[in-house]
C-alpha cells in the first residue's frame, strides 16, 4: 500500500450490491465525500459510495458513485478516485483519499 503524507479517511465495507452488472460494493466513508448536485445548486455530501469494478469492453475500470445508505446510487457521476486500467476497489478508494478498514 502506498504511503500518503495526508491523513486518509476510512472506507468501511457494508455489503455487495447485487443488482449491478459488475462487482459492486457499498462502503461507508468517513469523512463524507462531496458529489455534484445534478439538480443544480451547490455540491452535496454523502457518507456512502458504491464502488463498481468490471472488465468492460474498453478494458478494466473501477468507478466510485455517490450512494444512499440502502445501496441506491444517488447519481451516476463518477467521483474522484474512479479509474481505468484496474479492477481494485481498494486502489480506487485510496485514490479518492480513503483507506479500507
Amino acid at each position: 500500500m502506498a504511503k500518503h503524507a495526508l491523513q486518509l479517511g476510512t472506507a468501511t465495507f457494508v455489503r455487495k450490491v447485487t443488482d449491478w452488472r459488475s462487482d459492486a460494493r457499498l462502503y461507508r466513508v468517513d469523512p463524507p465525500i462531496t458529489y455534484d448536485n445534478w439538480g443544480g445548486g451547490a455540491p452535496k455530501t454523502t457518507d456512502h459510495v458504491i464502488v463498481s469494478a468490471v472488465l468492460a469492453y474498453s478494458g478494466p475500470e473501477t468507478y466510485i458513485f455517490p450512494a444512499m445508505a440502502d445501496g441506491e446510487a444517488i447519481n451516476m457521476g463518477e467521483l474522484d478516485g474512479s479509474q481505468r486500467g484496474d479492477v481494485s476497489h481498494e486502489e480506487a478508494l485510496e485514490a479518492a483519499g480513503y483507506e479500507v478498514a
